[in-house]
């Protein structure tokens, strides 16, 4: 089974090599602790440990709701 492809499918117009772009030096050099996206404060371990309690928790409820009966009702 064939299947049709785009009819731009071989053109290699956005293939090509991106020449750099003038006035662009080097990438700054910085320290780990500068180059950071964020702040770690911690309070972060309290927030996964209480996320991670609390799903624990929601999963037991939902076993117990579901298996937690010991068997069918008896009559």
């Amino acid at each position: 089974m064939a299947t049709d492809r785009a009819p731009d499918y071989n053109d290699k117009t956005d293939e090509a090599p991106v020449p750099p772009r003038p006035g662009i030096g080097r990438a700054p050099v910085l320290e780990p602790n500068e180059a950071r996206q964020a702040a770690t404060h911690h309070n972060v371990r309290y927030v996964l440990g209480f996320g991670v309690a609390g799903i624990v928790i929601i999963f037991v409820l939902v076993y117990v709701a579901f298996f937690g009966s010991g068997g069918p009702p008896s009559p």
